[in-house]
């Protein structure tokens, strides 16, 4: 996984957030995400995460530039 946009794109969408780990792998899960994916969402500390940034933050992956 190379960016948190890859990650977005398995765990984010309407009502997921606050969500805590067990929930983003939940989703994760629903979604069909690969397995780097799923092994990233382990990975994260056991906390309650308000928005994708703060997944981002914990997974240590950038903020991307938009241009």
């Amino acid at each position: 996984m190379d960016s948190r946009s890859d990650l977005a794109r398995w765990i984010s969408g309407t009502h997921v957030f606050p969500a805590d780990r067990e929930t983003l792998l939940k989703r994760a899960r629903s979604q069909s995400a690969p397995d780097e994916v799923l092994s990233a969402i382990r990975s994260l500390p056991d906390r309650t995460y308000q928005n994708m940034e703060g997944v981002a933050q914990a997974l240590g992956l950038a903020e991307e530039q938009h241009d």
